[in-house]
């Protein structure tokens, strides 16, 4: 079965549950490094917007024989039934009315050539800054809209003025957190041992042998653009004295490691690649280029 007539099976019973009080489409959506997601828009007729339901994994599942579709359809229609968000559509036909909320996120250039055609950018290194638009909702947590050239042409503003307001804004609406390694692992470990058994000697030789430490923002969500902060990676490299390495881990975060003797550029690249190709998904991956800020030069360049 294609995903097109599976989409149209369940389309055409969440139609059937929900009544003509419902409008329900299927729809495909271009996410990060060209990957593509098909859900439905369940809207209700009194909303100015509509849920999104992506459903590529349920029809995965459902091939595999591990759902069925009538499950599938309650899904939708549970999720379809939630408060949808309040958002006033008008305020984002000026852009002064939400300059203040315009955030930048960092993507992989040669991955997302398409998406860059159609939205504004400039290019850093190997990856190209894009902007978003946060929409800060109770029910539903932080969301955002991606800016297209169109909103550029209504708006009438110039790239340079987008970015200007996303340096002032990113790192007051997404606060940065740099822990260590041994922070993010003891947490963890905390989370799936209660009782924190074992955990000390363990944590101790983890924190001599791997001196990392995790650069992201405090939601942990498409924190890698957090090393475009002013003069955060002055800081940091001011508070270790040295120059360092960044590893691109995911759009989420990034890795801070101190240069060491016996770990060489070539070892931290083959690292990058094992894991953007095991263990990091697609929508997920954000280079496979390993990062240096120079302290010297006061500069994020690539190796």
């Amino acid at each position: 079965m294609k995903i097109e007539d599976f989409m149209e099976k369940v389309k055409n019973s969440v139609i059937e549950k929900l009544g003509k009080e419902y409008q329900v489409t299927v729809c495909k959506s271009d996410k990060n490094n060209g990957v593509v997601c098909t859900g439905l828009r369940v809207q209700k007729n009194d909303c100015s917007v509509a849920p999104l339901i992506y459903l590529d994994e349920h029809f995965r599942q459902y091939k595999n024989g591990n759902t069925t579709l009538s499950s599938i359809v309650k899904y939708v229609v549970k999720e379809s039934r939630k408060k949808s968000p309040c958002v006033d559509i008008q305020q984002y036909l000026i852009y002064e009315n939400i300059r203040k909320n315009v955030v930048y996120r960092l993507v992989n250039t040669e991955s997302n050539r398409d998406l860059l055609e159609d939205i504004p950018h400039l290019e850093f290194l190997d990856l190209s800054i894009i902007f978003r638009c946060t929409v800060a909702q109770e029910d539903i947590g932080p969301a955002s809209i991606l800016i297209h050239n169109v909103h550029m042409k209504l708006w009438d503003i110039t790239i340079q003025e987008l970015y200007q307001d996303a340096v002032m804004n990113t790192p007051r609406l997404e606060e940065y957190e740099i822990k260590s390694m041994t922070e993010v692992m003891r947490e963890i470990m905390t989370e799936e041992n209660s009782d924190g058994s074992g955990q000390d000697a363990y944590m101790e030789e983890f924190s001599d042998s791997v001196p990392l430490y995790v650069l992201s923002n405090k939601n942990r969500i498409e924190g890698a653009g957090c090393m475009l902060y002013p003069d955060l990676m002055k800081d940091f490299s001011d508070t270790i004295g040295s120059s360092f390495y960044i590893i691109p881990s995911s759009v989420h975060e990034c890795l801070l490691l101190p240069p060491k003797e016996d770990v060489q550029g070539g070892e931290i690249r083959n690292m990058i690649k094992e894991i953007n190709d095991t263990q990091v998904s697609i929508e997920e991956r954000l280079s496979y280029s390993l990062y240096y800020y120079d302290k010297d030069e006061g500069r994020i360049i690539k190796l």
